[in-house]
This record gives structure tokens, C-alpha cells and sequence, in this order.
């Protein structure tokens, strides 16, 4: 048997051989969704897939964004009203002289699929990070704590030095003593995690988005309410991405702790804006507040208000540190009572 050449093959011959019933049936059947509209957006025929979907929103936004244009696989998000979750189609749209046909393919599973990998990437990129800054945040909170004694000891040398007493027992003890302290405080310093030394431009809102996504589950348990208005634009800043990150997770965190078996309604407010060279980050909540006598001392190491186990005391003092990296301000706003709200500018230079 021969095989025809294709290329000799007029398509308009190919579909007149093609029973109508048989190609009405193969198009209704039809996985792609299918649908027909002329110059006015009238729908002409929809097959079962496309009705699904709501063809007359469907075809308005495809149009408007395309612009009555052809258009070959693209990618298309389609928010459908109420509370549905939005669905994803590859389309394709072309003109046949006074008539359109668009043709879209449902690809939400795929992408969800997509978006889980990536948020599952993501929460294990955020748990090393926050394991790394646990053993940050300890070793330097022990080279903190081992300062006391090194600024007595060097006291007490200056002292008996002043007094002719380096001859002394005592001198020779407390020389070797902070020769030792000192030595272990080089090795506390050798052991901190090397920070990552590549700085670029950050977009604040896209690490905000991702520290939600990843405490999405928590906010939801925590019965908390969130609105976040994110800056239309917002200039960069240069820094790390990974330490920028854990801070907003950090302090997100403190957010919800705080409003642990609280009565009344729980909410979690994060504003984004940018003023001249400054850029300013604004989170409250609707939880316990912090005494305004308190306002300095919780940024210092070791200073914690939760109970005996329950923290550190260096989550804060490792905020102020970040964002003293980059000649930032935080501050809590002592005119806010109905919980706690910290401010925080970075210059944008």
C-alpha cells in the first residue's frame, strides 16, 4: 500500500471526507477546550471541556490580553470569581477571516504540582537557614557572654600592673587565665557559619510572599487573619537573601507567638512602601504588645519574655544585627496599643 504524501493533501478535502457526526463527536469529546466567536465576541460553540470554565469571562480576559492578536502556547492564569482557586490553560487563539477560535489546554495540576515542589524547596531552604542562624545566634551570644569576664580579668591585670604587682602569683594566674579565655573566643569566632558573601538586589515583597507561604499552614491553625499590602513598586536592596529572609521569618514568628490564647479577633498586618531613598516595612499584630519599658531591652541578647525554654533571647537581637548590616533602623511604634508593631527602613542606596 502507498502511503499519500501529506503534503499534497488540501485540508479543506481532508474534512469534507471526514463525516460531520464523526468530527462533531471527536470535538465534544475532546480533552482541549474548544470555542468559536465571531467579530462581536458572540460564542458561536463551545464543546463540553470549555463549558466548564465559564467561556464568556474566559474569552473576554484572553482578549484583552492578547489584544486580539494570534497567539501560539501561552501560558494563561484564569481567576474565577468567589473563593475558586485560580486554573492554569496553554492556548492558542487565531482569526479565520471573521472568526476566532481559541483552543486551551488545562495545566492546574501541573503547576500546582510545580508550586509544591517549589514551597517544599523552599521550607527546606528556610529550615537550614534558621538552623544555621541557631548555631550563629549561640556561638555568638557565648563570645558575648564570655566578654563579662575577660573585661574583670583585664581589670584586675591593669590594676596590679598600676601597683608594680606583675611579680605577683596572682598577675601570672590572671595573665594565663585571659590568655585562655581569649584562645577559646578565637575558636568560638572560627566555628561561627560563614555568612554568604554574594550581595544583590532583593526585592523585600518577594521574600514577605515567601515567609507567608511557608507559615500559611501555622496562620491558618492560629485561627490569624492576615492583610498585607505590598508596595506596587518597590525599589531593590542590596543584600543577602537568605539573612533578609530569616529575619522576616523571625519576626512573623514573634508575631504569632504573640497572639497565642489571646480572646477576640487575631490579626497580622504587613505593609510595604518606599519614601525617596528609603524603603519601609511595617508588621503589627493584635497580640500581647510589649511593655513600652521593654521597647530597647528586648533587642538585647539573651533578654526574652517567653517562659523558660521557649527561646532564647537572641531572635530580636539577630534582627537588629541584620539590619544594622545594612544601615537599617527597627523600632517599635509606642503609639500602637492594640498589640505590637515594628518599623523597619532600609535606604535604598
Amino acid at each position: 500500500m502507498t502511503i499519500p504524501n501529506i503534503r499534497n493533501f488540501n485540508k479543506t478535502n481532508i474534512l469534507q471526507k471526514i463525516p460531520p457526526d464523526l468530527f462533531y463527536e471527536a470535538t465534544e469529546q475532546a480533552h482541549v477546550a474548544i470555542l468559536i466567536a465571531d467579530l462581536k465576541d458572540n460564542i458561536l460553540y463551545t464543546n463540553p471541556a470549555f463549558k466548564r470554565i465559564n467561556p464568556t469571562v474566559f474569552l473576554n480576559l484572553i482578549k484583552n490580553q492578547f489584544n486580539n492578536k494570534d497567539f501560539t502556547e501561552q501560558e494563561f492564569c484564569f481567576k474565577p470569581n468567589g473563593y475558586h482557586l485560580p486554573r492554569w490553560f496553554i492556548c492558542n487563539g487565531t482569526w479565520h477571516n471573521e472568526y476566532f477560535l481559541l483552543l486551551a489546554k488545562e495545566i492546574t495540576t501541573n503547576k500546582r504540582q510545580q508550586e509544591d515542589m517549589q514551597l517544599n524547596a523552599l521550607r527546606a531552604l528556610l529550615a537550614e537557614e534558621e538552623l544555621t542562624e541557631a548555631m550563629r545566634e549561640t556561638l555568638a551570644g557565648a563570645i558575648h557572654q564570655l566578654q563579662v569576664p575577660i573585661n574583670l580579668i583585664s581589670a584586675a591585670l591593669s590594676l596590679l600592673k598600676r601597683r608594680g604587682g606583675q611579680k605577683e602569683p596572682l598577675y601570672k594566674a590572671l595573665q594565663e587565665t585571659l590568655e585562655s579565655v581569649n584562645h577559646a573566643v578565637e575558636h568560638l569566632h572560627h566555628c561561627l557559619p560563614i555568612s554568604e558573601n554574594n550581595i544583590e538586589p532583593v526585592n523585600l515583597n518577594e521574600l514577605i510572599r515567601d515567609v507567608l507561604m511557608i507559615s500559611t499552614q501555622r496562620l491558618l491553625a492560629e485561627g490569624i487573619i492576615i492583610d498585607w499590602k505590598p508596595a506596587l513598586i518597590l525599589p531593590s536592596v542590596l543584600g543577602h537573601v537568605k539573612r533578609l529572609r530569616g529575619m522576616f521569618k523571625q519576626l512573623i514568628d514573634n508575631s504569632i507567638d504573640s497572639m497565642n490564647n489571646i480572646q477576640g479577633q487575631r490579626e497580622l498586618y504587613i505593609v510595604t512602601s518606599s519614601q525617596s531613598d528609603l524603603i519601609t516595612v511595617s508588621i503589627e499584630d493584635t497580640g500581647k504588645g510589649i511593655p513600652e519599658d521593654l521597647h530597647f531591652k528586648i533587642f538585647e541578647p539573651f533578654f526574652t519574655t517567653k517562659k523558660a525554654g521557649a527561646g532564647t533571647g537572641m531572635g530580636l537581637a539577630a534582627v537588629q544585627d541584620i539590619v544594622n548590616m545594612y544601615a537599617g533602623t527597627i523600632r517599635i511604634d509606642p503609639n500602637y496599643t492594640q498589640g505590637s508593631r515594628f518599623i523597619i527602613q532600609f535606604p535604598t542606596s
